[in-house]
């Protein structure tokens, strides 16, 4: 999702791009490719299809819509959803499991394909290994993150108002309880913020009216979904 406020080198990034790259270490330290949640990201995906209209909310399950999807991980995540019908009490298997350890590791290949990371090896007794599913990576454009991280930062803190890219990733944030690693001044507050956004407060009209019927819902029922599953596979 577009905004002004993002950096020129990240203003192309998916949602569930988004969310990995903000969350990335403001130092540019490895990141490891197991830090997001596989729930976090697919909720991401879903939003971005359902705000197209890519994908329809059709009650009891999802099904295409109208609007072709032209991003190769959105469509990844499209197909498998409504591949087997679309049943929404299916909804566990994009998040847990080999599909979800997939989720994680494709966001964190395109982050890597735009340039904005890079798998880094890790040495093991001595010896360089080459980079495996659950590695590292470095984050290159650095100033580039730290100006988004910022751009968030003033929404939490009550600097500035959200536009609609803006509040879809602080509703993400906020049920995905990661408001924290921004790095907010003081985190109680900006936790509040993020809560009220996630009410549709502090947004307009016709972004609220998305967020109270289709975002904030689609999110919790994905993260519903992730159970205590731990995410081990790959897809490799």
């Amino acid at each position: 999702m577009r905004s002004e406020r993002w950096s020129s080198r990240t203003a192309d990034l998916t949602l569930p791009e988004r969310v990995a790259w903000v969350l990335g270490d403001d130092d540019g330290r490895p990141l490891s490719t197991l830090t997001e949640p596989a729930g976090l990201l697919v909720a991401a995906a879903m939003v971005e299809l359902l705000l197209d209209a890519s994908l329809l909310d059709a009650g009891a399950s999802y099904r295409r819509g109208p609007v072709e999807v032209t991003d190769p991980l959105l469509r990844w995540v499209g197909e498998g959803l409504v591949s087997r019908g679309g049943a929404k009490a299916d909804l566990q298997r994009a998040v847990t499991g080999p599909r979800g350890a997939q989720m994680i590791r494709r966001t964190m290949d395109r982050l890597v394909e735009r340039g904005l990371a890079a798998r880094e090896p890790r040495r093991v007794f001595g010896y360089l290994t080459m980079p495996v599913f659950g590695s590292a990576l470095r984050v290159y454009e650095v100033d580039a993150l730290h100006h988004d991280r910022a751009a968030v930062r003033a929404v939490l803190e009550g600097d500035e108002e959200p536009d609609e890219a803006v509040a879809m990733l602080v509703v993400l944030l906020h049920h995905g309880r990661r408001v924290p690693e921004l790095s907010p001044s003081d985190p109680a507050r900006a936790a509040r913020r993020a809560r009220a956004v996630a009410d549709g407060r502090y947004v307009s009209l016709g972004v609220a009216q998305d967020i109270r019927r289709l975002v904030s819902p689609t999110v919790g029922a994905v993260l519903a979904a992730l159970t205590a599953t731990t995410v081990i596979g790959s897809d490799h």
